[in-house]
């Protein structure tokens, strides 16, 4: 497009890192035709894909204080989430330092004693059980070409619930194809006796799955959304209209 402007493009070891600029937006890209990230630039918090916003449906369900974001890339979901939870400390796991820079430099990712970026691969990261457990746990594992696999195996779903908290959630970006996956049903279900799933119309299928059942009828979750959708910035109803169970 015309439009366009390139802030940046360059390469590390694992492939292509470019920024680009269009109107207000930045776009976050690993390779022609791949968007990972996407911003307002005036407003680095308001979540522009569907599936982030998706994502953020587990902030009906539990309140967090600490949270494990695996997969960084722009930032955004760290954006959103120090944007609406005042005080809530996180640690973000990024394999690519390169991203990281791009996310601070560009996307406006926040910065703060609160916040720790750790440059490592999502699944060794678990699989070491040396950080603290969290009441949120978001994965994001994707390439430039489509989910990462590590996050669909037993192991990494073993170790990502042994840093949930009992009253805690594990959140989990997939595609669709993933809803019927065997092996990734069995490892939630072996865990998490509550799942519920979120379909969007780009073909992601954001699952959901916690210890405790969703004790909140729909009509208090309705409420719930429309008071959180004003922090957000975005009408989280549309996603809770989705929203089903899952498993």
């Amino acid at each position: 497009m015309n439009s366009d402007n390139i802030l940046f493009d360059g390469h590390d070891e694992w492939g292509q890192v470019q920024v680009i600029e269009q109107g207000p937006q930045r776009l976050l890209c690993f390779g022609p035709s791949d968007e990972q990230s996407r911003i307002i630039t005036k407003q680095p918090w308001v979540l522009q894909h569907e599936y982030t916003r998706a994502m953020m449906l587990a902030l009906l369900f539990c309140q967090p204080k600490r949270a494990l974001v695996l997969g960084v890339g722009g930032g955004c979901l760290i954006s959103a989430l120090a944007h609406v939870v005042k005080g809530i400390k996180m640690t973000g796991v990024e394999l690519r330092p390169l991203v990281t820079e791009m996310a601070l430099a560009h996307f406006r990712m926040p910065q703060s004693k609160r916040i720790d970026i750790v440059h490592q691969e999502a699944g060794a990261f678990l699989a070491a059980g040396e950080h603290k457990k969290v009441d949120l746990l978001f994965a994001d594992l994707y390439g430039a070409d489509s989910v990462d696999d590590v996050q669909l195996q037993s192991d990494f779903i073993d170790d990502a619930a042994a840093l949930v908290k009992e009253q805690g959630m594990l959140v989990l970006n997939c595609w669709e194809e993933h809803r019927h996956h065997d092996g990734l049903k069995t490892a939630l279900a072996a865990h998490f006796p509550h799942c519920h799933s979120c379909p969007t119309a780009d073909g992601n299928l954001v699952i959901l799955a916690g210890r405790t059942p969703l004790s909140a009828s729909l009509s208090q979750l309705r409420e719930q959304a429309q008071q959180l959708s004003s922090k957000l910035g975005y009408p989280l109803t549309d996603s809770l209209g989705r929203l089903e169970p899952w498993g």
